[in-house]
């Protein structure tokens, strides 16, 4: 269990690969965040939320993810994460991960890490709060955190049926070099009811389960708005867990 919601916060985030010659994203005011919901059995067992806020200089984007109901009788999480993109050439800067876990097989954990990007010396910088120690890592070129991909949602718009699009994540763990082809389909949403959208896919390697490959869907409506509506993952062993759009907030 704890291996499976850990996997599902970072592969929640995942988009395409940013370039810094795309055009910003525009939002509908200061703020946009999306509201989302797993069930199984007829109740929630997880509720995340995924937000970008516009300032200056940053994109600020955060990522909540929290456990319900039964869920909380064999694990229980409250994790927070938040990235510092540069409006600039939307290159990531800062991404911070604040994790508060506990479950009856695994130990409990909670801890804040920060990592600093420098794409120009290609490296990150990792420092535990409240330790003095400071770990370097080499990172490929164009290799973003989890959150600075989000913002790619908001920015291609030429995503569409056949495209390959290729990409690099750090999320403190190791870089995952992820490929997802893009097709049309039409789904049923619980706020939207039937709507045309791209489907994103991609199988993937999941470092909790041994580096067995899985595969992440995930379904944004082919118009203007680009709203993230269904995202899926298939785990090893254990199947499909749906994450669906249950509320948008602008402000």
């Amino acid at each position: 269990m704890t291996g499976m919601l850990i996997v599902i916060i970072v592969f929640l985030l995942f988009f395409p690969n940013l370039s810094s010659s795309i055009a910003l994203p525009s939002l509908p005011g200061k703020g946009l965040r999306f509201h989302y919901r797993v069930h199984k059995l007829g109740t929630t067992v997880i509720t995340a939320s995924l937000s970008i806020e516009q300032g200056n200089p940053f994109y600020l984007v955060k990522a909540a993810v929290d456990t319900n109901g039964v869920t909380g009788l064999f694990f229980r999480m409250h994790n927070r994460f938040s990235s510092y993109v540069k409006e600039e050439g939307l290159t990531p800067s800062r991404y911070i991960k604040e994790v508060n876990q506990w479950g009856i097989v695994s130990k409990k954990k909670r801890y804040t890490d920060i990592f600093t990007f420098d794409p120009a010396q290609g490296k990150v910088l990792i420092q535990r709060a409240d330790l003095l120690d400071v770990q370097e890592v080499t990172i490929p070129p164009q290799t973003y955190d989890p959150l600075a991909i989000f913002l790619k949602c908001f920015c291609d718009t030429g995503t569409t049926n056949g495209n390959k699009l290729e990409m690099k994540i750090y999320d403190g763990i190791k870089v995952q070099e992820v490929t997802f082809v893009a097709t049309p389909a039409e789904i049923k949403t619980h706020l939207y009811g039937t709507v045309k959208t791209v489907c994103l896919e991609s199988k993937v390697a999941f470092n909790s389960f041994g580096d067995k490959e899985g595969v992440i869907k995930i379904w944004y409506t082919d118009d203007a708005q680009r709203l993230p509506v269904q995202i899926s993952l298939e785990l090893p062993s254990l199947g499909d867990v749906n994450f669906e759009l249950d509320k948008v907030e602008k402000w």
